[in-house]
C-alpha cells in the first residue's frame, strides 16, 4: 500500500489567463538545513500564482543564462562559503579551482571505478510541466531548454484540459453530453468527439513547441500528457461520486464503468490529433494525475482494479481507432501516484493484456521532504522492472524546503536526483512547474542549476554505467555514456564541509581532456575549463558545498 501523504498543499488559485481561476496543487513547508534529518512539523510555504496568457506566451518576464553568469572569481581562493565550499573563481584548470586536476602523480586516494562496458538503465531525459500555461518567458528559454549554455531540458508534460468549472470552464469537450459521431456497429462501433484544440492551456504549451522546434539548441524531443480529471458535468455524469456536480464537476468521484469506452474514445482522438494540432508527436499518455489523492482541486480516484479494467477497454478502443498503427512509438504512463509506488498498476501488470500497454511507470515523489532528507531511500520498483518497464518520477517540487538557502536548496535537489537515478533506477525526472525553478525575481535559481547538472549533459539515450557512486557520507555520485558510445559524464555532489579529491577512473580505455562544471555559492553551472587526462584515470576535486560535472570522451 502507498503510504500517506505528509506533505500539506495549498490549493491558492491564481490567475490562469482567460480560463480564470486555477485549482492546482502547491507544495509548501518549512525546511531544515542539509541532511540533518529535519523537523517532522512544517507550515504552508506560500503558493505561486498561475501565470496570465501573456507570460505564458512568453512575452513577459526577464532571466539569466545559467551558464558563465557566477560570480566565481568575486571570491579569493580558499575563501570561506555555505559552510565552507571553497570559492575558487573561475580558473580553466587544476584541482585548486575544483576541477579536473590532471593526472600529476598518479590516481588519487579516493578512486571512483567506472565500469563503462556495464551498462543500467537507459536515459529518457528530464524535464518540467506546461500545465494550466505555466510556460516559461521568451528571456528565460535559454536557461531552461538551450543545450549549450542552459539545463537542457529535453522532456514537456502538459495538462489534458477537462475541466468544466461552470466559473472556469477549460471548454475543451463542448458541454452537455458532448459533440461526436459513431463509426460502426455492435462491437466495431465507436465514437469521435470534438475537441476544442484552441482551448488556452493547450494553446500555450502550442506556442512553446513552435519555439521550441525553432531552434537547434532546443532539443526537446519527448512530450507526455496528463488528465486531472475525466470530462464530467452535471448532464454528462461520467463520474461517479462528485460531491457538487453544479459548481465542482472536476473534483473527485470516479469514472462510471458505463463510460470506460466514451473516455478510451476521447483519450484516442486526443492522442490521435496531437501531432498535427500541437506540432510534434505524442511520446506517452498518463491515465491520471495522482489517482488515490484525496484533494478539493480537480481530480479523480481510481483504484488498482478500476485502472486494469478502463486498460482493457482503452486497448480494445485503440486498437479500433488504429492509435498503435498510427503511432509505433507511442505508450500508456500510469500510474502517477503522489508517492513514490508502484502499487496502483500491479494487477495491469499481472495481466499480459495490459501490461503489454505499459510502456512506462511513473510516480511522484512527494513523500520526500525536509522530515526525511537524510534517510530517504525510494525503492526500486522491482515488478515493474522485472516486466521491462521504464521508470520515471514525473513530478515533484522543491517548495517544502523553501526555508533553506538556495545553494542548500540545490544540494537537496541533486542529492535526490542521484538517488532516484542510482538507488530507483529510473529513466527520465520531471520537475513541477518553472517557477518553482526560479527566484522571486524571476531568475533561474540554483535548483535549476542542480537539475541543469544532469539535464544538460546526460542527453536522451544515454546509459547509467555501474560506477562507485558513493565517498564517505557526503561525496555522491552518478556515472553516465552517452548514446554513442564515446561519452563519458560524471555528476559529483558534495555535501560536505571539506573539498574531496579523488581520481576518475575506467576499468579500460582512454579518457580524453575533461571538462568541468560547477554550482556553487558564487557558481551557477559554471564552466571550469578543461584539463588533459592520464589515460585511463583523471583526477578531480569536488570542492565543500558543491555540484560538479565532469564530461570527456572515451577511446576502447
Amino acid at each position: 500500500m502507498d503510504t500517506p501523504k505528509t506533505l500539506p498543499r495549498d490549493t491558492s488559485s491564481g490567475n490562469g489567463g482567460s480560463s480564470g481561476t486555477m485549482e492546482e496543487e502547491q507544495r509548501g513547508g518549512a525546511g531544515s538545513a542539509v541532511d540533518v534529518g529535519g523537523s517532522p512539523s512544517h507550515g504552508d510555504a506560500g503558493a505561486a500564482s498561475a501565470p496570465d496568457e501573456a507570460s505564458a506566451a512568453g512575452e513577459a518576464g526577464e532571466g539569466n543564462e545559467l551558464v558563465d553568469v557566477g560570480n566565481g572569481g568575486a571570491s579569493s581562493a580558499g575563501a570561506d562559503t555555505a559552510g565552507g565550499a571553497s570559492a575558487g573563481g573561475a580558473e580553466p584548470t587544476g584541482a585548486g579551482a575544483g576541477g579536473a586536476g590532471g593526472a600529476a602523480g598518479g590516481p588519487a586516494a579516493n578512486v571512483v571505478k567506472v565500469s563503462y562496458g556495464v551498462t543500467r538503465q537507459r536515459i529518457d531525459g528530464f524535464g518540467v510541466a506546461t500545465s494550466w500555461g505555466a510556460v516559461p518567458p521568451t528571456a528565460q528559454l535559454d536557461a531552461f531548454f538551450s543545450v549549450s549554455k542552459g539545463a537542457g531540458l529535453s522532456i514537456l508534460r502538459n495538462r489534458i484540459p477537462f475541466r468544466e468549472n461552470p466559473v472556469n470552464n477549460d471548454n475543451f469537450m463542448g458541454s452537455g453530453n458532448y459533440n461526436f459521431t459513431t463509426t460502426g456497429t455492435g462491437t466495431d462501433a465507436y465514437k469521435t468527439f470534438t475537441l476544442n484544440w484552441n482551448n488556452w492551456d493547450l494553446s500555450a504549451t502550442r506556442k512553446l513547441i513552435a519555439v521550441l522546434n525553432g531552434n537547434s539548441d532546443y532539443q526537446v524531443p519527448t512530450y507526455f500528457s496528463t488528465p486531472w480529471t475525466p470530462p464530467n458535468n452535471n448532464t454528462s455524469r461520467w463520474k461517479l461520486g462528485v460531491a457538487d456536480y453544479v459548481n465542482s464537476p472536476e473534483v473527485g468521484g470516479y469514472l462510471d464503468p458505463a463510460h470506460y469506452q466514451d473516455y478510451a474514445d476521447v483519450l484516442a482522438d486526443y492522442v490521435l490529433g496531437f501531432a498535427s494540432k500541437m506540432g510534434a508527436p505524442l511520446a506517452a499518455l498518463s491515465l491520471q494525475n495522482e489517482p488515490n489523492y484525496k484533494v478539493t482541486y480537480e481530480s479523480a480516484d481510481w483504484s488498482d482494479q478500476q485502472i486494469h479494467s478502463f486498460l482493457t477497454v482503452l486497448r480494445s478502443e485503440f486498437e479500433k481507432k488504429g492509435v498503435f498503427s498510427a503511432l509505433p512509438g507511442f505508450t500508456i504512463l500510469a500510474p502517477e501516484m503522489e508517492n513514490f509506488s508502484e502499487s496502483l498498476i500491479l494487477p495491469s501488470l499481472a495481466d499480459s493484456n495490459t501490461a503489454s500497454l505499459l510502456g512506462i511507470v511513473g510516480a511522484h515523489q512527494y513523500e520526500f521532504g525536509p522530515w526525511n532528507v537524510a534517510s530517504y531511500a525510494p525503492a526500486p520498483f522491482s515488478q515493474s522492472i522485472a516486466g521491462g518497464k521504464k521508470i520515471w518520477v514525473t513530478e515533484w517540487s522543491t517548495n517544502a524546503f523553501k526555508a533553506e538557502t538556495p545553494l542548500s536548496s540545490a544540494l537537496i535537489f541533486a542529492r535526490l536526483l542521484q538517488t532516484d537515478l542510482t538507488s530507483a533506477n529510473i529513466s527520465a525526472y520531471v520537475h513541477w512547474w518553472y517557477k518553482d525553478l526560479v527566484d522571486s525575481s524571476g531568475v533561474p535559481n540554483k535548483n535549476l542549476c542542480a537539475l541543469g547538472h544532469f539535464s544538460r549533459f546526460v542527453r536522451p539515450g544515454s546509459f547509467r554505467l555501474e560506477a562507485t557512486t558513493r565517498i564517505g557520507n557526503d561525496l555522491l555520485l552518478a556515472a553516465f555514456k552517452d548514446a554513442a558510445g564515446t561519452g563519458l559524464t560524471l555528476v559529483a555532489i558534495n555535501r560536505g564541509a571539506a573539498d574531496t579529491s579523488f581520481a576518475i577512473q575506467l576499468d579500460s580505455g582512454t579518457l580524453g581532456s575533461v571538462a568541468s562544471y560547477r554550482t556553487s555559492a558564487s557558481e551557477d553551472l559554471q564552466s571550469l575549463g578543461s584539463t588533459a587526462s592520464g589515460g585511463s584515470f583523471v583526477n578531480v576535486t569536488a570542492p565543500a558545498q558543491s555540484i560538479s560535472t565532469f564530461v570527456t570522451t572515451v577511446q576502447r
